[in-house]
């Protein structure tokens, strides 16, 4: 009876570990705060959403610094996903040719710096591993002996076109024209009959690559053989938010975009941030940016990934004061999370919310976002308003699951860029 409880409690315990894996979401994040500057990014499309053609000519790239003097040994895995971003019922076998827990292998240390890091990099596919079908992945990096813990998580995106996407975005809505809101409407094409669209297909819409900010499960206006028409939709219509704020650093011997001083405290570079205003229920200033991303660069630097500095970003949004709601910092700096990390502190003393973040010289975008609880969505309304004539990014995702099948498959992929006048 013993020996018989026991292994049924580690029968238990086995499936309470799976089924908690896979219940995780994952998203592309860090989880070590020596790891720094990580990106996922198609190679050589550097603000492009990370999302390559199965079988194609295209690489992604995972890239990220670790605070160190000397190299550490890291090893990768990938994992396939499903459309939520929940693991699949997949094998490994069924979804990658190659082996895991391969080394990082390509990594630089920096040179001439003041801060000590090592750059490194994962390109999928590679000579190790290759994806075999189309949908979601996460590649996750761990220390050397510890394959419990990773450091980061790295999600992308595999497409297999078997669908076409007609897409366009509007700031005339069904809940006003030329107010606050823009909303996408889109068709998609495909020529499998056995697709059954209520039951087979799951779409997801994203504004500026972020996942807290997205249509999903969206159900047809108009279904028609082979062709689908998603308009009027509730989910398909999103908060205009603002341009993103942006500063740069590209050298420490002069003020660069938006920094209102560089100062050396030792051991470090600091450069302070021109104080931030509220731009909510003011006039609309079109100032062109990048969505939220940041790209690292150094005037003084041949190789930007190895030779650029990293430096003490400090922040001040005056506010008399603090909101009932927490203040964040949206950005790809933080991967598009609202956590500890990007949650912005209130100073009674300064009277005004400030933040300080170790970063490598480059341009940043960012804005300021609120959020009542856990359960809410991020919020422009009260800090950057809401602008119809904003541009953003929208782009839509198409997975396709028959029945019997343990996978998403993604058949479908378009981004556009909406710009004020486009129809």
């Amino acid at each position: 009876m013993k020996f018989f409880t026991f292994f049924n409690l580690l029968a238990c315990g086995v499936l309470a570990v799976f089924q908690s894996l896979s219940a995780q979401v994952f998203r592309t994040e860090s989880f070590s705060d020596r790891i720094k500057s990580l990106q996922v990014k198609v190679v050589d499309n550097w603000d492009s959403p990370p999302v390559i053609t199965l079988e194609g000519d295209q690489w992604i790239e995972v890239s990220f610094d670790e605070l160190n003097e000397s190299p550490e040994r890291y090893t990768y895995t990938l994992t396939h996903c499903n459309a939520d971003w929940t693991v699949s019922s997949l094998v490994q076998s069924e979804y990658m040719s190659g082996f895991q827990h391969m080394y990082v292998a390509d990594y630089e240390t920096s040179f001439n710096t003041n801060t000590d890091y090592i750059h490194y990099r994962i390109f999928f596919p590679n000579e190790d591993l290759t994806m075999k079908v189309s949908g979601n992945y996460v590649a996750r990096v761990y220390r050397e002996g510890d394959r419990e813990h990773p450091v980061l998580a790295a999600c992308f995106s595999v497409v297999d076109p078997h669908a076409t996407i007609q897409l366009n975005a509007s700031s005339i809505t069904d809940q006003g024209a030329n107010q606050k809101y823009q909303q996408v409407n889109f068709e998609v094409q495909y020529s499998d009959n056995r697709i059954v669209p209520l039951q087979d297909l799951k779409v997801f819409v994203l504004q500026n690559n972020r996942r807290d900010h997205w249509g999903a499960l969206i159900k047809p206006l108009i279904i028609r053989p082979n062709q689908l028409t998603y308009h009027h939709n509730p989910a398909l219509i999103f908060e205009a938010g603002n341009e993103y704020r942006k500063f740069e650093v590209v050298s420490f011997n002069y003020n660069g975009l938006n920094i209102e001083a560089v100062e050396w405290h030792a051991p470090y570079h600091h450069a302070i941030v021109r104080t931030d205003e509220f731009r909510a229920d003011k006039r609309y200033v079109y100032d062109e940016d990048i969505d939220g991303r940041y790209y690292v660069r150094s005037q003084d630097a041949v190789e930007y990934d190895i030779e650029s500095d990293y430096f003490f970003a400090h922040f001040f949004l005056p506010c008399n004061q603090p909101f009932k709601e927490d203040v964040y910092m949206l950005s790809e700096i933080f991967n598009n999370i609202a956590d500890e990390r990007s949650k912005m502190d209130y100073s009674y003393e300064e009277k005004g919310y400030v933040k300080t973040i170790f970063l490598k010289q480059g341009h940043y975008n960012y804005m300021y976002v609120t959020k009542k609880d856990d359960s809410a969505a991020l919020s422009t309304v009260l800090i950057e308003g809401n602008y119809f004539p904003t541009e953003n990014e929208y782009a839509v995702y198409v997975y396709y699951r028959p029945r019997g099948e343990r996978y998403d498959h993604l058949i479908g992929y378009k981004r556009m860029q909406f710009k004020q006048g486009q129809i």
